[in-house]
């Protein structure tokens, strides 16, 4: 069983670097966090350590890192504490006590610049493009109101980079751009396939549209209106289920907020201005510390790609080492 799940990981990571977009997603971490950070990984490892991997390794891990020390139990559901003591008594209550060691979490500079980092499909039909980089860390006065934000610039189907990519130019089936919500500085994650010959143009409104949010055209008048009609309308049905329960209860604990985070969370969403959304939009993203990565068929988009002059192009591999 454990050589087939080994065999199972191995075979996902090699469709992963097979697509275009979870290869960039691959890639993303180590170019922003580096290789020794706690999020400088893929989420789904590398070939060669899974395949190195015994049990042994596997026990040794779980020895170090599931310690009730640092362990929090949330439950949703119709219960007391009453009820529920003597049953988690009974499936932890021989957990032997100790706290797991803190993780590199160590704070990352800025990107001096653009960057541009190539990696080649060839006879791709679509280029794959990805701007990226790191945000501000979880625990910002800001943090609300980026939700709204980022849901108008890239995360439904009429944001602002969907609009203009999809709907107006109709150069790409769809791009998403999100914010991570992770403890410490969080991710900042553009994606836009588009076919190829539109590469170099769409670059550019990717661009645009990151000026554009970031300062240059603020979320006001009837874009304003419209995306707060849409988060509030939303509100009513949000915890309607114990998932949606315990989901919100464990972003309490991984995020470090306040326990009465969600008790005001409507109110808060309701009152959040304009003036506040732009705010927000200038502190968190940053179009000069971009990093820009495209996959594609270097033959036909590389010059294109070096011609905009927009920093340091490099090439790599589908692991992200250097070729050029």
């Amino acid at each position: 069983q454990f050589a087939l799940s080994k065999s199972r990981r191995i075979a996902g990571i090699a469709q992963e670097k097979a697509q275009p977009n979870s290869l960039a997603l691959r890639l993303v971490p180590a170019v922003l966090y580096g290789a020794d950070h706690a999020y400088g990984k893929p989420a789904s490892g590398f070939e060669g350590s899974v395949q190195s991997l015994t049990r042994d390794d596997l026990m040794a891990w779980h020895g170090t890192w599931f310690k009730p020390g640092s362990a929090t139990i949330v439950v949703a559901g119709d219960t007391t504490m009453d009820k529920l003591l003597p049953a988690l008594e009974a499936s932890f209550g021989k957990w032997q006590q100790g706290t797991a060691p803190a993780k590199k979490m160590a704070t990352v500079p800025a990107t001096q610049g653009k960057r541009l980092i190539l990696v080649d499909k060839p006879d791709a039909p679509q280029s794959t493009i990805v701007a990226t980089h790191v945000s501000q860390a979880y625990g910002q006065p800001e943090d609300l109101a980026m939700e709204p934000v980022i849901t108008n610039f890239g995360g439904m189907a009429t944001s602002r980079l969907n609009r203009n990519l999809r709907l107006d130019k109709h150069w790409s089936y769809g791009t998403s751009a999100r914010l991570s919500e992770v403890r410490g500085q969080r991710p900042f994650v553009i994606v836009a396939p588009v076919q190829t010959d539109k590469t170099i143009e769409a670059m550019r409104e990717v661009q645009k549209e990151l000026r554009g949010v970031a300062g240059e055209r603020p979320l006001v008048g009837k874009e304003y209106e419209s995306i707060m009609r849409s988060m509030t309308a939303r509100l009513p049905g949000r915890y309607s289920t114990l998932a949606a329960l315990e989901s919100a209860g464990l972003e309490t604990v991984n995020l470090g907020l306040a326990d009465d985070y969600w008790s005001k969370y409507a109110s808060n969403v309701r009152a959040l201005s304009a003036e506040q959304l732009a705010a927000a939009s200038g502190k968190f993203i940053k179009p000069d510390e971009t990093v820009w990565m495209v996959i594609g068929d270097l033959r036909k988009i590389e010059a294109g790609v070096r011609s905009l002059g927009w920093g340091e192009v490099s090439v790599v591999d589908a692991d992200g080492k250097p070729i050029r």
